[in-house]
């Protein structure tokens, strides 16, 4: 999300189901407040109020500007209780309110460089619970919030590590602190200074009920990993913790703060006596069917300052693969705002070989621009005045086939097909045939796709899957346009039924066809977060296509990464482009509208994982 105001993350928690996020902005400054925010899911959030303030009947209040880590909690009555630190004055404080707008400090504690998280709802031996890092991490208790006491043994310490002559300067800060099926289970990071650079890890470990001093399982790898949060001028300032995944909440750079969900599994354990070893090995290899892995030099493509036709964005690519090389045409803004091509030659699927200097194709929109007099309430990636976006290419009989929605920035969005000779495509002559605009006026049509072959001796083009699949067989593509429109249906209904693809927003790539039956990467989204675009798969009939065989129960790629969340539109991973090379699933598509990123799988262990059990995960480099 934009950051307005310089709106500064300040904490999160999670308290009754719903999670909370703490902000400071400029207005917050100058009236001594701070903001709350709420949320169902972690992603979607309301404002509670922008005007939260602690007051501290012993003296001045404190100034947010100089306070972190902040951590609510709930004592199962009607009271909130606020954990956070005030660097500047070396304390941490507790406050207490029961509308979350009025708090009051309740006490300080010397502050152990580090902020603290009481655990809602849980008492040990009849006191509460808060869990403090640091230079280890300890467990504090209390009969009243007011008076804590430190468990003598710390549940972790850090071992002293030098490298060189250089000491490593390590800390502990609790993430969150929440009550599961299996115990406590605390969310932590470990930060590591060295020479400047500084290492974010994130772990994890799971605490007995009875006895929260005493580890049943813990983390041998990082959960997940910033090599350094100071390059990436990025900061992590909570993190909330729900039945199937957790999610992180950052500020980066450009004024901009995201969040990231990862997923993970809760493992039932029936012999307590199981070592953590045993126990760790289990959830460890529970994590490891993986099979759609980012590649490491992503993003592969990014827009080029110098470049006016290409300066803003390259995103949204579409690929062909020939003799083991691949094509990619991708979608370019620039400084008019305006959608063209660009084209770029891999030999790998990953390294660009070639990236020419001018767009391959554009569609001259001037004269639509005044037709109406009014703009639609739809918009694309950073794309105003119209083109030609999305490009989903095929090769039929050594003729490419592209696909797109053409937007003239006024008129409605509608589709358009051109086409090109594969010989003066590869050559790189951009004799590109008629542009032909195959969906009705007036109405709005997006993510039509052409399938990679004839089926029975015609054109098959898919035009809408939701709330019906429905496909047209062409004899001639010629025929098209000039007002002989397909008519489709792009209502797209909500399915409540499902979950993280509840809303279906279009076909991805051209269909892929495999033994198994016909591929189909789609983008989609959770009605209830309809701002994140995700990606599945699921497999059609070879015979018809309109029966579906089956889907990915989970996302197979969603926006976890800072190039697909900082760019124009956080949240976004969207998908146009996808091939088969030596037995490996190259999944091309579009990070933030902003770059081009890509995938892989191994192509038979994906159809496996999809084919046998309706889930497939990825892995997160």
């Amino acid at each position: 999300m934009k950051n307005k105001n310089n709106m500064r993350g300040l904490g999160a928690a999670l308290c009754q189901k719903k999670a909370y996020i703490f902000l400071h902005s400029d207005v917050n400054a100058k009236n001594g407040t701070f903001t709350v925010r709420e949320s169902v899911d972690g992603m979607i959030f309301d404002t509670v109020t922008s005007n939260a303030k602690v007051i501290d009947f012993s003296g001045p209040s404190d100034e947010f500007d100089a306070c972190v880590s902040f951590h609510m909690s709930k004592d199962g009555k009607e009271d909130y209780f606020l954990t956070y630190r005030h660097v500047e004055e070396g304390k941490m404080c507790i406050a207490q309110s029961k509308n979350l707008v009025d708090w009051e400090k309740i006490m300080e504690l010397q502050d152990q460089g580090a902020g603290g998280k009481i655990v809602s709802d849980y008492l040990y031996a009849g006191r509460n619970v808060m869990f403090v890092g640091g230079e280890a991490l300890n467990a504090y208790v209390s009969e009243d919030f007011r008076k804590w006491s430190r468990i003598k043994k710390s549940i972790l310490s850090l071992d002293s590590v030098e490298e060189g002559s250089t000491q490593l300067q390590r800390k502990i800060e609790v993430i969150d602190a929440e009550v599961v099926d299996e115990g406590v289970f605390v969310m932590y990071s470990i930060t590591e200074n060295n020479a400047g650079k500084e290492r974010l890890e994130l772990y994890g470990v799971l605490l007995d009920y009875g006895n929260p001093s005493v580890i049943l399982w813990q983390s041998t790898q990082a959960i997940y990993v910033v090599e350094d949060i100071k390059k990436d001028n990025i900061h992590l300032f909570g993190a909330v913790i729900f039945d199937e995944y957790f999610v992180s909440y950052w500020t980066g750079g450009d004024d901009e703060m995201f969040l990231l969900r990862h997923y993970y599994k809760h493992e039932e354990h029936t012999d307590p006596a199981r070592c953590d070893e045993e126990i760790a090995d289990h959830m460890d290899e529970a994590d490891e069917p993986v099979v759609l892995k980012r590649v490491e030099s992503n993003p592969i493509l990014a827009p080029q300052d110098h470049s006016s036709w290409e300066s803003r964005a390259v995103y949204n690519p579409t690929a062909i693969e020939e003799n083991g090389n691949i094509h990619i045409i991708y979608r370019a803004d620039g400084d008019d705002l305006m959608s063209v091509w660009g084209y770029a030659f891999s030999e790998d699927g990953v390294q660009i070989k070639k990236r020419l200097a001018q767009h391959i194709y554009s569609r001259d929109v001037g004269t639509r621009k005044m037709k109406k007099p009014h703009i639609p309430s739809y918009s694309s990636g950073g794309n105003v005045n119209g083109g030609c976006e999305d490009p989903r290419a095929v090769l039929i009989d050594g003729v490419v086939y592209v696909t797109f929605t053409a937007f003239d920035g006024w008129g409605s969005v509608r589709v358009g097909l051109t086409s090109i000779d594969f010989d003066d495509f590869k050559n790189g002559r951009w004799n590109w045939h008629d542009t032909r605009l195959i969906s009705p006026l007036g109405e709005m049509n997006k993510n039509w796709v052409l399938f990679p072959e004839k089926i029975n001796g015609k054109f098959a083009l898919l035009h809408s899957f939701c709330p019906k699949i429905l496909i047209d067989y062409i004899d001639d593509l010629s025929q098209l346009g000039y007002g002989n429109c397909i008519k489709s249906n792009n209502t797209r209904p909500i399915d409540p039924s499902r979950s993280w693809d509840s809303w279906f927003r279009g076909v991805g790539p051209a269909p892929i066809k495999t033994e198994d039956g016909w591929l189909i990467i789609y983008h989609a989204m959770d009605h209830r977060n309809p701002d994140r675009y995700r990606i599945g798969a699921l497999l059609l009939d070879l015979n018809d296509p309109t029966q579906e065989i089956c889907r990915t129960e989970k996302p197979i790629l969603e926006p976890e990464k800072t190039y697909e969340n900082d760019g124009i539109k956080w949240g976004v991973v969207y998908c146009c482009g996808a091939v088969i090379k030596d037995d490996v699933l190259f999944v091309y598509y579009g990070g933030s509208d902003t770059y081009t990123c890509v995938a892989t799988a191994p192509i038979n262990q994906f159809l496996r994982e999809l084919r046998g059990t309706g889930e497939v995960k990825m892995k997160i480099n």
